[in-house]
């Protein structure tokens, strides 16, 4: 978080959604770590509901204040929504195509709006 564009956005957003019901954020397991080995919380976490098959429904990455979520709408999609610092990913997991950087109170509530929803779909 030291390095952080924006911390306070980005706690106040981790504080917002792990207050949900069943959500918890989580480290991830490392492709080659040995059994047993403890979850990795340094880049990246997941925010997860509880009994969901469909994994995360969130990634959150501190250092750069970043959300990735698990949608996949198209800028059009995402401006019918009102949603305007979001942006589509052209790169990476198929699944998890929806960004936000959080820079301001806009993209606070963008972020949180989308969240929301990637929620409600898992």
């Amino acid at each position: 978080m030291r390095r952080s564009p924006a911390p306070e956005l980005f706690t106040r957003f981790l504080a917002r959604t792990t207050a949900w019901e069943g959500v918890s954020a989580r480290g991830i397991s490392r492709k080659h770590a040995p059994e047993g080995a403890p979850l990795d919380y340094s880049r990246y976490l997941r925010l997860r509901k509880e009994g969901s098959r469909l994994g995360g429904f969130a990634y959150v990455y501190a250092e750069r204040s970043s959300i990735n979520l698990r949608l996949h709408h198209s800028m059009a999609e995402l401006r019918e929504l009102g949603v305007t610092s979001a942006r589509v990913l052209s790169t990476g997991h198929p699944k998890y195509r929806v960004s936000v950087d959080l820079t301001d109170e806009t993209s606070l509530e963008d972020a949180l709006t989308l969240a929301e929803a990637a929620y409600r779909a898992t």
